[in-house]
């Protein structure tokens, strides 16, 4: 896609969401031409500087912690 600069401006949410969608986004300036192509961080980056801190355990943290007996209506 090609634009420019008050073409960016005015229709911004149209470009971003080309861009986000894999489209290399041109804009012509009078200095030349920049490029906008949008970059997803790779999903390890998730955690960031906090990723050797998170400690996984095997609990059974799904499955109930009372017997089926205790789940029937105490009226």
């Amino acid at each position: 896609m090609k634009t420019n600069v008050s073409g960016l401006l005015r229709d911004f949410a149209r470009v971003r969401r080309a861009a986000l969608a894999g489209e290399q986004i041109v804009v012509e300036t009078r200095e030349g031409n920049l490029l906008i192509v949008a970059e997803t961080p790779p999903s390890d980056q998730l955690y960031g500087c906090m990723r050797e801190e998170i400690v996984t355990s095997d609990d059974s943290i799904d499955e109930p912690t009372m017997p089926t007996t205790e789940w029937e209506s105490q009226l």
